[in-house]
């Protein structure tokens, strides 16, 4: 008997499959497909859309507004069938996807061997960020990940994610982990712009004090390795372009909850700027200021 979650995934694989049929150049076709049917008809999460942006961009009429909502879905059904035709694409096809142009910064950093953090956000295509990243690098990263509700689903971001040497480490019981991989001179990799906890450490993002998780802070002052903003950016063309910029927190003075608060509003702020200049590209169906 078929439960729910396979229900669920049998649906996510043949609803993907038929729209990325003809591979990764008809993305651009498909995509306005996937975009009507997310936005004018299931309309998934709109009232989050609107609000955040909203929030974000006073400035915006309600027309504009409106047009880059629109824009936003588009995004993210772009990401959504790039994703799903990973399975089929090589190395160098990945490679072609987004160039190691910008990512100087990486290889200088790896060189001091002292491990390195490589901390990115829901923005551009972060899946292929981490795909990439990993093969441009040439080793392993070991990637923080929460797992989803659906096991038939998790199983299969699991297999895409780590196809080319890539490593999940899941949320959780996963910071003695991300430790040894530190100590071994390993990379690590994190989504950090999740809602914090109401109670969290609050810095500005959009000019909203917004709570934040303290956790790759901790790591980075714990273990005074590196940490890289790592951003996937997409350009007119389809293709990719990393944003890298170092957080140098070793700068920052302070208490310890100083330095982390420098810490995570130095992040935020990098974030902010990349989405301003490509504000259709960040995950605005994510609730980040429902604490705010």
């Amino acid at each position: 008997m078929l439960n729910k979650y396979r229900i669920e995934y049998l649906f996510f694989l043949f609803f993907g499959k038929l729209l990325s049929l003809f591979g990764v150049k008809s993305i651009k076709y498909s995509s306005k497909v996937l975009t009507f049917v997310f936005y004018h008809i299931v309309g998934i999460r709109k009232k989050i859309v609107f609000k955040n942006l909203t929030l974000a961009f006073p400035e915006l009429t309600k027309k504009e507004i409106k047009k880059l909502a629109y824009n936003n879905y588009k995004s993210l059904a772009i990401s959504f069938l790039e994703i799903f035709n990973f399975p089929s694409l090589s190395k160098n096809d990945v490679k072609s996807l987004l160039s190691a142009k910008g990512f100087d910064l990486v290889n200088e950093k790896l060189k001091e061997e002292k491990g390195l953090i490589l901390l990115t956000g829901h923005f551009g295509n972060w899946e292929l960020g981490a795909l990439a990243s990993g093969i441009h690098i040439g080793k392993k990263i070991n990637v923080l990940v929460k797992k989803q509700h659906n096991p038939y689903v998790y199983k299969w971001l699991k297999k895409m994610r780590e196809r080319f040497g890539n490593k999940e480490v899941e949320l959780g019981a996963s910071v003695r982990e991300l430790f040894k991989a530190i100590k071994n001179k390993e990379i690590i990799g994190v989504v950090g712009d999740q809602r914090g906890p109401k109670e969290g450490i609050k810095v500005s993002f959009f000019n909203i004090e917004t709570p934040t998780y303290i956790g790759t802070a901790a790591i980075a002052l714990k273990t005074k390795c590196p940490v890289l903003v790592l951003l996937c950016a997409r350009l007119e063309n389809g293709t990719y372009e990393y944003i890298t910029k170092e957080i140098e927190y070793q700068k920052f003075r302070g208490s310890k909850e100083d330095i982390t608060k420098q810490f995570n509003q130095e992040y935020m702020k990098i974030l902010e700027e990349a989405i301003r200049k490509h504000p259709e590209q960040w995950f605005w169906m994510h609730n980040i200021w429902k604490h705010a």
